[in-house]
């Protein structure tokens, strides 16, 4: 069985190191790896985690705020704790430096004159070394499960985790994704503490590892446990970065009205066959949300257009894009649905001008007119329209085409009544007659300006509706 490694208590209650505890006793449980002297004004900089600094205090600022600080700096970067030496340039120890290594349980200890520190150095190594074996295994088994970088980084994870008795995450720092991670621990529990290291490769990653109180990691196996996960992150992000890549081409394509190949691996078989929608976003939340999308791995094309950062997805993909976006904190607005790939551009437009003009208390914002395209550039879209806008009223009937008449004829004339009436042939009171009967058959009113609207698309899209089927 491995012998335990040595704690900052094991230290204080060797009799021969003269040594008591000063501040943050709840941290005596912490592990020592290694001890050093640094006398330097940033200790924390050349020390890392589970090493013991040992000073004659020079390096202990003099005022209460910076001696603070300085305790706060040496627990951050994962230090065991700090052994001052009783001496003539040791500075008066403020309450403040007490009171914060107690809030951080960061043990403060004090060394009697008579006591070197290399008689501390000397006890630590010798203790170090017990473990050394234990650690050339478990180091060997690491380099093992590091095979798995590349084809199944979830299995690596997973076997490290079970190799080490941590918790292992890494986060993408702008986004606040989760990039990779092995499966939850079977003994998760609230008394694990969380420590973010910075990883060798991609600068926006960070490796969060949840550990024990008392079973930290060792400074040593750290090292190595870093450039592994690094392996099969730089892999992850590789692959990434071409689906980002893959996809602002796809979309650029798109909205110059070409149609790539391919643009089902992204978007999913079939995907759009029930319509699609633009999503507009600002320009300076473009980055934030490109890799955000490409990290979860969401069915859209996202890239930058002229005027803001858009996305194109399935129609059926609305909520779950507006969660995501609202997940990572990123304003948006969605054009309404759209049937042809060609039609991009207009949806688009349609959803930069539902963004700007949405509040910016809003996250997000929907398109609140008539959910149908500008354009028609195919008979299956106009008869979609027309279906959607007339009803009954694009019968073959002569009841319904001379309504039908009327109304396109009102609409050639911008709406003026003396003109309609002139060119049917009718009087005021007919014309006013029939409009009345149009809102009763279709609910929409001409008098509305969003019924008009739609009215217009429908006398737009009518000629390719109603024009012979070629055999």
């Amino acid at each position: 069985m491995e012998k335990p490694v040595l704690t900052v208590n094991d230290l204080v209650t060797t009799q021969s190191l003269g040594t008591k505890v000063l501040a943050g006793a709840a941290g005596l449980g912490r592990e020592v790896l290694w001890a050093h002297s640094c006398e330097l004004s940033d200790p924390h900089k050349w020390l890392g985690p589970h090493e013991l600094l040992m000073t004659v205090g020079l390096c202990v600022p003099a005022s209460g705020g910076e001696q603070r600080e300085f305790i706060a700096e040496l627990d951050r970067a994962g230090l065991a704790g700090i052994a001052l030496g009783d001496h003539s340039s040791l500075p008066s120890l403020t309450s403040d430096l007490l009171d914060e290594a107690d809030a951080r349980a960061f043990p403060v200890l004090l060394t009697n004159s008579t006591t070197p520190f290399a008689a501390i150095g000397r006890t630590i190594a010798a203790a170090t070394a017990t473990t050394q074996t234990m650690q050339v295994l478990k180091l060997s088994k690491l380099y093992q499960l590091a095979t798995y970088a590349r084809d199944n980084p979830i299995r690596m994870m997973d076997d490290l985790q079970t190799l080490f008795q941590v918790r292992l995450s890494v986060v993408d720092t702008q986004t606040g994704l989760v990039i990779l991670e092995g499966p939850t621990l079977a003994d998760t529990s609230m008394s694990m503490r969380s420590r973010l290291y910075s990883l060798p490769g991609d600068t926006e990653t960070k490796l969060r590892v949840f550990e024990h109180p008392g079973e930290e990691l060792s400074s040593f196996l750290l090292i190595h446990i870093l450039q592994v996960i690094d392996m099969a992150v730089n892999q992850r992000l590789r692959f990434i970065r071409r689906r980002s890549e893959r996809g602002a081409a796809m979309l650029s394509s798109v909205l110059d009205e070409h149609l790539p190949d391919g643009i089902e691996s992204i978007l999913g078989a079939g995907a759009i066959s029930g319509g699609f929608q633009c999503v507009a976003i600002a320009m300076e939340d473009g980055p934030k949300a490109l890799r955000g999308v490409s990290i979860a791995a969401l069915p859209v094309l996202a890239g930058f257009g002229r005027s803001s950062f858009l996305l194109l997805m399935p129609e059926q993909r609305h909520d779950e894009v507006r969660r995501f976006l609202n997940k990572i904190g990123i304003r948006a607005a969605a054009s309404s649905t759209y049937v042809d790939l060609r039609d991009a551009k207009y949806a688009a437009e349609e959803a930069l001008r539902v963004f700007s003009s949405a509040g910016t208390n809003k996250q997000w914002d929907d398109f609140a007119g008539v959910p149908i395209s500008l354009l028609t550039r195919s008979r299956k879209e106009a008869c979609a329209i027309v279906e959607q806008v007339l009803g009954s009223l694009a019968g073959a009937d002569a009841k319904s085409s001379t309504l039908r008449d009327t109304l396109f004829t009102f609409i050639s004339n911008d709406r003026r009544w003396n003109e309609t009436s002139a060119a049917l042939g009718i009087h005021r009171q007919t014309l006013s007659y029939r409009l009345a009967k149009i809102k009763d058959i279709t609910g929409r009113d001409v008098g509305s300006s969003a019924d008009l609207s739609a009215f217009w698309l429908a006398f737009q899209a009518w000629p390719s509706y109603s024009e012979p089927l070629l055999d």
